[in-house]
């Protein structure tokens, strides 16, 4: 990682915000993370809850409460770059004219991102640990994505071999965007990589064709969604029934990967509830995220 995107501020700013800061950037000095997208500062775990600082490529986003609004301006004395904003959702700001669109690089694969989305860039951060797990063992594996947002497990699970990928949302404008992350890294698809549908409605359609994978990604949303025929989605409810319709497309030798971003949930019971047993692996987001105490970061369970 580059040391100029983490050198010490060497500017006075408010005592508190600047000593965490000055900690935070401290500490990912000594990381080797492979990428330009990262998190540079951790919220509650790193001394001050609620925000959170993140590099894409050249740029700054910054997000955080409402009420956190007047901590902005220290950290823009902490980063000169171009530096985008949200807090709540009415209160943004961005370089003018910068329409935020960015291309960052991960690992050698690369993925659009928007500095201006209200949730969510295009690229979840903590996830990395788990896309070079997907990537280092899809060789040879038919791999389906469910809640694929803009694909970058698919990206991850391509680019390391794999025979064929199937990513499945119900959000056209997030496949459009997974079309043009496997267009960035110059990987081949056809109409049956992208698939909209209601995730359900997919492996149930998916059974009945005799269809079978070696390789399962499971990323549901942390809050309810709806599908495409207006079934909601609700994890800690419909996450047992899932993992139990996701077992005959499963081939003997799959693998399935289930990603556990709400903090309230516990994976591990309902997989092995399901018939899954324990996980052979258990992974979690890189050391640039900072887990406060009594709190716990993304958890990735591979059965």
């Amino acid at each position: 990682m580059s040391s100029a995107l983490v050198d010490t501020p060497s500017v006075d700013l408010p005592v508190h915000l600047s000593v965490h800061l000055e900690e935070a950037l401290a500490r990912r000095s000594t990381l080797s993370l492979d990428t330009d997208a990262f998190r540079l500062f951790d919220a509650e775990g790193e001394g001050h809850a609620r925000l959170v600082v993140e590099r894409y490529a050249d740029a700054v986003r910054v997000t955080g409460a409402p009420m956190d609004i007047e901590v902005l301006d220290t950290v823009r004395e902490v980063f000169p770059t171009p530096l985008f904003y949200r807090f709540g959702n009415d209160q943004t700001g961005h370089p003018p004219g910068d329409s935020g669109q960015r291309e960052v690089c991960e690992q050698g694969l690369r993925f659009g991102v928007s500095l201006l989305e209200h949730r969510n860039t295009g690229l979840f951060l903590d996830a990395r640990p788990a896309r070079a797990w997907v990537r280092s063992n899809s060789s040879g594996r038919r791999v389906l994505n469910l809640f694929a947002f803009t694909s970058s497990f698919g990206v991850a699970a391509a680019a390391g071999g794999a025979r064929s990928t199937v990513n499945v949302d119900t959000v056209p404008g997030a496949l459009a965007r997974g079309r043009e992350n496997y267009e960035k890294n110059g990987l081949t698809f056809d109409t049956r990589t992208f698939w909209r549908s209601d995730v359900f409605e997919a492996v149930k359609r998916a059974t009945q064709s005799g269809a079978r994978f070696e390789g399962i990604v499971l990323d549901p949303p942390p809050m309810p969604t709806g599908g495409r025929r207006g079934e909601r989605v609700e994890v800690r409810l419909d996450l047992g029934r899932l993992l139990r319709a996701c077992r005959p497309v499963m081939t003997d030798d799959a693998w399935l990967m289930l990603l556990v971003a709400n903090r309230s949930l516990d994976g591990e019971e309902i997989a092995a509830a399901a018939g899954y047993g324990p996980p052979k692996e258990r992974l979690t987001s890189g050391e640039d995220f900072v887990a406060a105490e009594g709190s716990r970061k993304l958890d990735v369970l591979v059965f």
